[in-house]
């Protein structure tokens, strides 16, 4: 089983923006683009920012890469599997409505991003990766987000969550980024003892 990190309040709040800012830049989308979009989008922030888009675990599924929390919220959405009452991810999937019930897998939103909770360097991210995704299909997807940290990731266990280490450096890192994302990463679990 995959070591899904919790996500704090603020986590939530800024998924649920990216969320909103990709399924409003796309109108009617389905789970899998807005799944494939956020991955691409989240692996070229560390890669050239040094910190992640966002605070979700990514796995490795069958067809790629899926940010767990994001995924449950998405299924509540579609009526795959309800969330509890007292899941804080119920503010995404409140935010979200099923396009039309004979495309279970295609969502709209209800509200717009809080644009408070992303940088200019998240925008920037998210614009290209939903520039670079949305057309593609499904295969062509699944085939290019089973990169070095999905293989990785999937070669250890299926469902196993991704190394954003490995990410990062699919996402194209330069070896001084990778540094300065070790060093964050070693204080972070000092600190944390």
């Amino acid at each position: 089983m995959a070591h899904i990190k919790t996500l704090s309040a603020d986590d939530v709040l800024k998924l649920k923006a990216i969320t909103l800012y990709i399924v409003g830049k796309c109108g009617v989308i389905d789970i899998f683009h807005i799944l494939k979009i956020l991955y691409f989008a989240d692996r070229t922030h560390y890669a050239e920012w040094g910190t992640r888009l966002s605070g979700d675990t990514f796995c490795a599924m069958d067809n790629g890469p899926v940010a767990s929390h994001l995924y449950n919220a998405l299924k509540a959405v579609t009526g795959k599997e309800p969330l509890p009452a007292e899941s804080p991810l119920k503010a995404i999937s409140d935010a979200l409505y099923q396009a039309d019930p004979m495309f279970e897998y295609y969502v709209s939103a209800r509200e717009k991003a809080d644009m408070d909770e992303l940088s200019a360097s998240d925008i920037a991210c998210l614009d290209k990766s939903i520039a670079d995704n949305r057309g593609k299909g499904f295969g062509a997807l699944s085939r290019e987000s089973h990169d070095l940290a999905w293989k990785d990731a999937y070669a250890k266990k299926r469902n196993s969550e991704m190394d954003p280490l490995l990410m990062a450096e699919a996402g194209g890192a330069s070896k001084a980024t990778l540094e300065f994302i070790r060093e964050n990463a070693d204080f972070d679990r000092m600190i944390a003892r």
